[in-house]
Formats: structure tokens, sequence, C-alpha cells
């Protein structure tokens, strides 16, 4: 395998695994989610939300790398060492996104079940 096809191959592979990994974690949380926010008004659009702000923060850490920085093209090309510790960092900048996204989304439900909760048990107790 060239150089060239390894830096095709690393950088087109990480994108498709980074969104499949985003796809799949999304799946993952589809159901529990959807039984925790039911009670919810805006449990819909929260369901919405989770796979395409997975997969946007996913494409986002992968746009992050650059493989050039200040290099040529043909001097990437025939440095493989430097090939493969950028698509590593690729694939840490993905993971370490869609590591952001749980966490972010996390914030934005848990006040919400929160309040919910608060309002359930505070009916219940009338």
């Amino acid at each position: 395998m060239t150089n060239e096809q390894l830096l095709y191959l690393t950088y087109f592979g990480a994108a498709a695994g980074g969104v499949i990994l985003a796809v799949c974690t999304a799946m993952l949380l589809n159901k529990p989610l959807r039984q925790a926010l039911r009670t919810l008004q805006i449990a819909k659009f929260l369901n919405l939300l989770l796979p395409v702000w997975l997969i946007l923060t996913v494409i986002l850490g992968f746009i992050s790398v650059n493989y050039l920085e200040c290099r040529e093209y043909s001097s990437v090309i025939n440095d493989r060492r430097y090939i493969i510790e950028r698509s590593q960092d690729l694939v840490f900048r993905m993971a370490f996104a869609l590591k952001i996204a749980l966490f972010v989304y996390a914030v934005i439900v848990i006040p919400q079940l929160w309040a919910a909760a608060k309002s359930f048990r505070s009916g219940k107790d009338r």
C-alpha cells in the first residue's frame, strides 16, 4: 500500500467510523432517553436532536484536523509516520468531540428531567 493510499484510507475510514460511532451511540441511547423523557413537552425535539447533534460534533472534530499544516502535499505523502500520527489525532479528536457532545446533551436534559420529577412529586403529594 502506498502512502497516498494509506492517507485516503485512514482519512475517509476515520470519517466513516466516526459517523457510524455517533449513529450507534444515538441508537443505544434512543430507547432509554425516550422512556426517561416521555413526560416532557420537548421530548420529541430532544429525541430528534440527539443523532443530529452527535453526527455534527463528530464531523466538527473530523474537520478540526489539518494534515498539511505548513507542509506541501508531497512532503505529507512521503512521511508515513506523519500520516499515521495525523490519523490517530483525527480519531482522538472525533472521540473527544463525541464525549463533549454527550456531556452537553446531558447538561441540557438533566435539568429538564429534574424539573419534571419535582413537578410530578409535588403533584403526587397533594
